[in-house]
């Protein structure tokens, strides 16, 4: 009786092992038709039209089925043989060897299981169901290349498309509520946009995720800043100033004063640069851009003579000019404590403005309205674009 056992189990894990991992083809015509077996919540079944995988798994349950079921008989015949060794003198004996078989029938059932839905998952008996895949995108009368702004929350009826800038969204502020991004996959353009609440491209501001199909607005935009996003950017970086820039003959009159460069690779390694200010200083690979005369002094003797320096950060109103040596977009970002981290943020300005005609960067920041409300910026996003 072992030896038939040992060969049953052996084939029995030869075949499940040799075709558990075939593809999926049909299996021939079969001349009986197999009943139906339940074994948690999933039932199992086969007919003509079942294929390998299927038929392999129905063999399976059914194996593991028969296996316990024979433990589950082994041990109540135990149990009766137990009860009668008063009566039957060797019956104690023959009882404990069934429940020590019975035992090591089960070991060897719960491994058996273990090996096979650990190699293959598919075979494994006790499910919770079938995953089912995620919902379809919402129904949109249109699917049309660029940023899609809708009035309805979730992304249906008609778009108001755009692929480029819109400095005023004119009679539709205050009446979108979702937007989405659908990228140029066959020609690899891929669109990165920027909403705000004031025209021109400033105030509270909402970026807005490309890989989502459809997001909530929380604010209403009144402009949306709309780029090809440039995933291998080729210009030399954006530059900070503690001082107004002025370009005379090609060189910078304020470097002196101190200045921070933000290099393209730095930008191309981050895809999307983003800086706190509080953790910027004027300074390159030399030390402090900034002359030591200039930089914050953090400690005193008794006559009111500076002992020690630091060189000061971007925070606050230490920036007074940006220079954009490149095809990038240079977002100043205040996020209040209240904010979530990925938006939408209490204010942005977006640079280069509506009024630099070079798109060089603003040399008087002190004149935008950044400077005007009260809350300096604590954070700096730059944006690769294929054209700023």
């Amino acid at each position: 009786m072992k030896k038939v056992l040992q060969y049953f189990f052996a084939v029995f894990f030869i075949c499940l092992f040799g075709f558990f991992c075939l593809p999926q083809n049909k299996v021939l015509a079969l001349e009986v038709n197999y009943p139906t077996i339940k074994i948690g919540p999933i039932a199992s079944s086969v007919d003509n039209n079942t294929d390998l995988a299927q038929y392999l798994k129905y063999v399976f349950d059914i194996g593991i089925f028969i296996g316990f079921f024979a433990v589950f008989l082994t041990i109540i015949y135990a149990g009766v043989l137990y009860f009668l060794s008063p009566a039957i003198p060797n019956a104690l004996a023959m009882a404990k060897d069934r429940i020590s078989g019975a035992i090591s029938g089960l070991l060897i059932l719960v491994l058996l299981y273990l090996i096979i839905t650990t190699i293959n998952p598919a075979l494994r008996i006790f499910q919770m169901g079938k995953l089912e895949p995620p919902p379809p995108p919402p129904p949109t009368e249109t699917q049309l290349i660029g940023l899609n702004l809708y009035a309805p929350e979730d992304c249906s009826g008609a778009a108001n498309n755009y692929l480029t800038n819109a400095q005023d969204l004119g009679n539709l502020k205050n009446t979108l509520n979702s937007a989405g991004i659908v990228h140029d996959l066959k020609n690899q353009i891929y669109y990165i946009s920027v909403l705000y609440e004031q025209t021109n491209y400033w105030g509270k501001c909402q970026y807005i995720d490309p890989n989502a199909n459809c997001l909530k607005l929380n604010i209403s935009p009144a402009s949306a800043s709309v780029y090809n996003f440039d995933f291998s950017p080729s210009g030399d970086g954006v530059y900070f100033y503690r001082k107004s820039f002025n370009s005379i003959r090609g060189k910078e009159d304020n470097a002196n004063g101190g200045f921070l460069k933000i290099s393209n690779s730095e930008i191309k390694n981050s895809k999307i640069y983003i800086g706190n200010l509080k953790n910027l200083t004027f300074a390159d690979y030399g030390g402090c851009t900034v002359p030591k005369e200039e930089q914050d002094c953090v400690q005193w003797d008794k006559n009111g003579k500076c002992l020690s320096y630091k060189c000061p950060t971007l925070a606050e109103k230490n920036i007074s000019s940006i220079k954009i040596a490149g095809n990038y977009i240079v977002l100043l970002v205040y996020a209040a404590p209240t904010d979530n981290r990925y938006g939408p943020w209490t204010y942005c300005q977006a640079y280069p403005g509506i009024n630099d005609a070079n798109k060089e960067g603003p040399q008087q920041i002190k004149w935008d309205a950044v400077r005007n409300r009260g809350q300096d910026p604590n954070y700096v996003a730059i944006i690769p674009v294929s054209e700023k």
